[in-house]
């Protein structure tokens, strides 16, 4: 474990020698990531600070609004009552990280395989973020900054559109010369300047070259249009190009390989792959003894080493096999870099493996290719004569031609150019921090911010009164009540307090706290009464503030004591009202009120079910088993086809989705009271609302020209012929009038001519004497039996299980049958009725 650096050490690594008070941060460091750059400049700023620097509050420039520029000038001004101006060209803060939601930013992943490097939380007591999208990074990163800014108020300047041309010393401070880019337009440049007693220089490292190599156009690594997308040309054999093996160049490598590249599920695919925590130390190893060759001058090759060291146990524990399940078809690879060696010390290990990982997958799959070349020169040329295969790019490598479909430059930013306004003020600085870099070692190649540095930035945002970070905003709003209320305005409701209605849906998805005032009776509110309590009642933190003799005897009804459904739970009423939920009021019409409320309860089920299906469907995962049936894969297939008819059906008509969501958890279709069915649809019945869908699901695959139904009687249509269209019946639910569906569903008078239940066990058929029709010769039918007296019935018996297992074609064959039997019992019957 490394301690972090001293004040002092710090600070000698910023200094410019011969130049009191100018700092240079993270412009000549080994580790440069967006996190590293942070602890640099906050590590930086607490040191001026411990040691007197800012005690006389100087007037401080920052050139660079980067991830080191724009943390040390936040720090800076919280820290010190210092004028702070913050210089950048860019029209934005962050520019870089701002274009670009395919590449991801984390903030220890750089450090793996040791520990706690796969923890997305930077943890930082200013300016904090967790792992995730660059531009998802960098907005929460900025919105933290003008929360400080707002505090420190005009104390912190930011200057975006002014390029700083130069600086020169003056006295015991610095003049920076300017140009306002903004300006140059309207009037011919004109350079202005402006003094300060301190000058940290966060100049970054530039953009790259728009032609590395010539007459091919570079994509920026930090623009979308930079990262390989997948496949769709329908190429037999991409063959893709890949110059430089840097972390840039070793990422989009990676990227080139993967059938459909994501940076994040990259990260996860090795950082969490099981058994990969036990190759750390040797991994650790290899990239000691790379760093000591580097100390010494010499290269180090990491392909020798892993093949020898780790390529065995990565093997073993299937990596490779996972990585090469996720190459595209075909592809071919190829590297070239200027050293004979493929990889460095300066980058990431994660990278090196990942890229490494593609390397040997490619070469166990003899349809796939990988190939370095090692060259300094690399031109485009004409296509050869005669032309050995057909490419849109030819290049030539020091005499080996290669043809590509794709060629990724990657050889890093011009970085003179950014150095250039201040050259002569840097023209020692490389040395004497190489210098510096070699006496600290490791404690310079992971940059630490000290238990002091990080007590003084939590203490002064705690005292300038600044917000918790968004990351922690996130976490800490599920766990904050939201107060919303709905009462009577004459003949209408009124809605108020922190939240549209829409949003009583986050009670399901986020398990939002909320506090539901409802001073009037619930008849007072008319549907509107339904639709709040189907939210409470399947919400884990929902309160209703209310008169409990005016509300608890429906709650109760409509819940632990319902007559359709086991399971569900009574929310919990407090007389009173706690206040806070008098804000924007709205008036409505309480049906429309309802509609409201309920369409985004549903549309989450939908999303729920959507979700559950997608996964099952695809590929048969069923994350707590709430399908729980194997199904073929061919019925699966064709399942999914039938389902993304419905769910567009169901997208379509919000009136459908709500019918059918109902009849599901609930066999009662009355049109006179919906509450008693509605208020069942939730997180609760999900579980069976799942399984009941799949189940009519694969019913209505293999019987075809059935699907979703919006009107009574039944939730489910199927046309047989050209005129004749049953009516069915989907149900999961529990309950019948308060008796088990497996005791009471043979005798219920079910207005559909099909049923499909999803019975735990199995149904149990009424005696005949309640029959209008026939004997039943047995008390447990199984999905095939019917005896003609009522609708085709149908549930999870063996038969069906065995069949949907089988595949399509046995469950057509199975419901043909059924409808022969039922066909032919009902003939039997009439005949039997006739006779007598």
């Amino acid at each position: 474990m490394v301690d972090p650096l001293l004040p002092l050490d710090v600070i000698a690594g910023a200094a410019v020698r011969d130049r009191p008070n100018v700092f240079v941060l993270g412009c000549y460091d080994r580790r440069i990531t967006f996190y590293a750059q942070q602890v640099r400049a906050l590590s930086l700023i607490h040191a001026l600070s411990e040691q007197g620097y800012l005690r006389s509050n100087p007037r401080i420039a920052v050139v660079g609004a980067g991830a080191a520029g724009m943390t040390a000038a936040a720090a800076a001004a919280l820290l010190s009552g210092s004028q702070v101006v913050l210089f950048d060209s860019a029209a934005v803060l962050l520019s870089l990280q701002s274009t670009t939601e395919r590449r991801n930013l984390d903030p220890h992943i750089y450090d793996w395989p040791a520990f706690d490097t796969t923890d997305p939380v930077a943890d930082l007591p200013i300016l904090d973020w967790e792992a995730g999208t660059c531009r998802a990074v960098r907005d929460d990163v900025v919105l933290e900054f003008e929360d400080i800014a707002v505090r420190v108020g005009g104390r912190l300047e930011r200057r975006m559109r002014h390029h700083v041309d130069a600086m020169r010393q003056v006295g015991a401070g610095y003049e920076l010369i300017f140009t306002d880019l903004d300006a140059v337009a309207a009037v011919p440049a004109v350079e202005t300047s402006d003094r300060f007693d301190m000058v940290l220089l966060a100049i970054g490292f530039g953009l790259e070259p728009y032609e590395a190599v010539e007459n091919i156009q570079d994509r920026s690594y930090w623009s979308d249009a930079g990262v390989p997308v997948a496949e769709f040309q329908g190429r037999p054999n991409p063959r893709f190009f890949i110059s430089g093996n840097g972390d840039g160049g070793l990422i989009d490598f990676v990227a080139a390989g993967a059938m459909n590249f994501n940076h994040a599920a990259m990260i996860r695919l090795i950082a969490d792959h099981p058994g990969v925590e036990g190759l750390s130390g040797v991994i650790g190893d290899i990239d000691g003894r790379a760093r000591q060759a580097d100390a010494q001058g010499d290269r180090f090759d990491f392909i020798a080493a892993y093949d020898a060291e780790l390529l065995p146990q990565l093997t073993a524990i299937g990596l490779v096999a996972a990585v090469r399940q996720q190459l595209r078809p075909g592809v071919r690879l190829t590297l070239q870099t200027q050293h004979a060696e493929m990889f460095e010390i300066t980058t990431s290990a994660l990278n090196r493996v990942a890229a490494y990982l593609t390397i040997k997958a490619c070469a166990a799959d003899p349809l796939r290719a990988f190939r370095h070349i090692q060259c300094a020169v690399v031109q485009r040329v004409p296509q050869p004569v005669p032309c050995p295969e057909p490419a849109p790019l030819w290049l030539d490598c020091e005499g080996v031609q290669v043809g590509a479909d794709a060629v990724i430059v990657r050889r890093g930013p011009l970085r003179a150019n950014v150095r250039q306004a201040f050259a002569e003020h840097l023209a020692t600085f490389e040395a004497t921090h190489k210098e510096w870099l070699a006496r600290h070692g490791d404690a310079t190649l992971i940059p630490k911010l000290s238990r002091s540095a990080r007590t003084a930035y939590t203490e002064a945002a705690r005292a300038a009164d600044v917000p918790l970070s968004r990351r922690m905003q996130r976490h800490a709003a599920p766990h904050l009540p939201i107060a919303v209320q709905i009462r009577r305005d004459g003949n209408r409701v009124r809605w108020s307090g922190a939240v549209a209605p829409q949003a009583l849906v986050r009670a399901w998805s986020e398990n939002q706290i909320f506090e539901i005032i409802l001073p009037d009776a619930p008849a007072d509110l008319g549907p509107a009464a339904g639709a709040i309590l189907r939210v409470a009642c399947h919400a884990q933190n929902a309160r209703l503030h209310a008169m409990p003799a005016l509300w608890r005897d429906l709650v109760s009804r409509l819940s632990v004591d319902s007559p359709h459904a086991e399971g569900m739970t009574m929310p919990t009423i407090v007389a009173g009202n706690p206040g806070g939920a008098a804000q924007d009021p709205e008036p409505d019409e309480a049906p429309r009120l309802a509609r409201r409320i309920h369409a985004a309860l549903d549309s989450w089920v939908l999303g729920q079910l959507n979700d559950h299906l997608g996964r099952f469907l695809a590929s048969g995962e069923d994350p707590g088993r709430r399908v729980n049936i194997p199904i073929a894969p061919d019925l699966r297939q064709a399942m999914a086809v039938s389902w993304a008819e419905w769910r567009v059906a169901f997208e379509d008509d919000p009136t459908l989705l709500s019918h059918f969501l109902r009849l599901m958890v609930c066999a009662v279709d009355d049109a006179d009271d919906l509450d008693v069915a509605q208020i069942l649809v939730g997180p609760t019945k999900l579980p069976a609302i799942v399984r009941g869908t799949a189940v009519s699901l694969a019913i209505a695959t293999a019987w075809q020209t059935t699907g979703p139904k919006g009107g009574r009687p039944g939730n489910l249509f199927r046309r047989r012929g050209a005129a004749i269209v049953w009516a069915g019946h989907g149900c999961a639910a529990d309950l019948i009038d308060g008796s088990p569906m497996s005791l009471c569903a043979a005798s219920y008078m079910w207005r559909t001519q099909f049923v499909i239940l999803t019975v735990p066990g199995t149904v149990e058929v009424a005696r005949s004497a309640e029959r209008a029709f026939a004997q039943v010769e047995t008390q447990q039918p199984s999905l095939s039996e019917t005896d003609g007296s009522g609708p085709v019935m149908m549930w999870i018996s063996q038969e069906f299980k065995d069949a949907v297992a089988a595949g399509t074609e046995p469950v057509a064959t199975l419901l043909a049958a059924i409808e022969a039997r039922h066909f032919a019992a009902l003939e039997g019957a009439i005949l039997k009725e006739v006779v007598a």
